[in-house]
C-alpha cells in the first residue's frame, strides 16, 4: 500500500463527507434540531426512556462530525464542539450501561465504545476516562458488549483495537479482565508489540510502532468490500488515529515523553493532532443534566460521579 497516496485520498474523501454533512437539511434536523425536543419530551413525560441514549448518542456524533469539519476544513481547532461529543457520549454509555445492568437490554458497538474512551483521553478528561473504561469492562459481561465466549458468535474477534485500547486501560490502572474468558482476535498484530512495552522510553520504538499502528488504520480505512468488517471504515474515524492519539495520551499521563514528530503520512494530518492545552474546559449541558436528574430517579446507581460543570 502507498501510504502517502492513501492518505491523500482519505483526506479528499472524508473533507468532502464532512462538508456535505454538516449543511443537509434532513441530518440537522435529524442530529441537531430533534434530539433536544426529544429530551424536553423525555422530561415532560412524553417520549420513552429507553430512547435517550439513541438521543445523547446523535448529539454526540453531531459535535463529533463539527469538531472534525472544524479541524480538517477551516483550520481552526474545535475544541468546544469536542468537549460536546465527549459529554454526549458519555451520557449514552451510561444510560446503555444502565439499561444492560438493570434490565439487560442496553447495548454499544464494539468500536464505539472505545472510541469514547478514547476521546475522553484525548479530551485530557482523566475522570471521564476511568468513568467509561470501567463501564466498558463491567459491559464485557452483561449485554452492554457481550463478549464471553459463546457459541453464538465469535464478535470479539473482529475489532483489534477494541481490546487494544481496553488492554491500555487496565495496564494503566483500570481494572484488570481475563481476555481468555471473552472471544478475543487470534491476531493482535500491530499492537500485540506495543502492549508489551507501552511504557518504553526509547523514542525510536514509539515512532516505529506509531507507524505500523497508522499503517494499519489506513489499510482498515480502505471500505474494501460490503462483506468485510474492516476497523476504521466509517467516514468519522478514517482519518482520525483515535486509537493512536489515545496510546500518546496515556503515555503522557504517565510521565513519559512522546516524539514530537512521525513519518507516516496519516500522522501528519490535522486531525493527528493532540489537543492542547488539556484537559479541555467541561462545557455545559443543562438539558442533559436535567435528564440525568430524572432518569436517576429511576436508576439511582447510574451515572457515578457524573458532575455538572460549573
Amino acid at each position: 500500500m502507498d501510504s502517502k497516496r492513501e492518505v491523500v485520498k482519505l483526506q479528499k474523501n472524508v473533507s468532502k463527507w464532512l462538508k456535505q454533512r454538516i449543511v443537509n437539511p434532513t441530518l440537522i434536523r435529524n442530529f441537531r434540531d430533534r434530539p433536544p425536543g426529544l429530551f424536553e419530551a423525555y422530561l415532560a413525560g412524553e417520549d420513552e426512556i429507553s430512547l435517550l441514549g439513541s438521543r445523547a448518542r446523535k448529539i454526540y456524533f453531531r459535535h463529533l462530525v463539527h469538531y472534525e469539519h472544524a479541524v480538517l476544513n477551516e483550520g481552526s481547532n474545535g475544541y468546544t464542539d469536542l468537549a460536546l461529543a465527549v459529554r454526549h457520549a458519555e451520557a449514552y454509555i451510561h444510560f446503555e450501561t444502565a439499561f444492560a445492568e438493570f434490565n439487560g437490554g442496553g447495548s454499544v458497538l464494539q468500536n464505539e465504545a472505545v472510541l469514547y474512551f478514547s476521546l475522553a483521553v484525548i479530551a485530557g478528561w482523566k475522570d471521564a476516562a476511568s468513568r467509561i473504561g470501567q463501564a466498558l469492562i463491567r459491559g464485557l459481561d452483561t449485554s452492554l458488549l457481550d463478549l464471553r465466549h459463546t457459541d453464538r458468535h465469535r464478535a470479539g474477534e473482529i475489532y483489534r483495537h477494541f481490546w487494544f485500547i481496553l488492554r491500555l486501560y487496565a495496564q494503566a490502572g483500570g481494572p484488570k479482565f481475563d481476555t481468555s474468558l471473552y472471544s478475543y482476535p487470534p491476531d493482535m498484530s500491530p499492537y500485540a508489540t506495543v502492549l508489551d512495552d507501552w511504557l518504553t522510553t526509547d523514542p525510536g520504538k514509539v515512532h516505529d510502532w506509531v507507524c505500523a499502528m497508522a499503517d494499519f488504520h489506513a489499510q482498515e480505512a480502505r471500505n474494501t468490500a460490503h462483506d468485510e468488517i474492516d476497523e476504521f471504515d466509517a467516514e468519522d474515524v478514517m482519518l482520525f488515529p483515535y486509537e493512536i492519539l489515545c496510546w500518546l495520551r496515556l503515555r503522557e499521563w504517565a510521565g513519559l515523553e512522546n516524539p514530537k514528530r512521525f513519518d507516516h503520512p496519516l500522522m501528519q494530518q490535522p486531525l493527528a493532532q493532540l489537543p492542547a492545552p488539556v484537559p479541555l474546559d467541561v462545557p455545559a449541558t443543562p438539558l442533559l443534566d436535567q435528564v440525568i436528574v430524572r432518569f436517576r430517579q429511576e436508576f439511582p446507581d447510574s451515572f457515578i460521579g457524573w458532575v455538572p460543570a460549573q
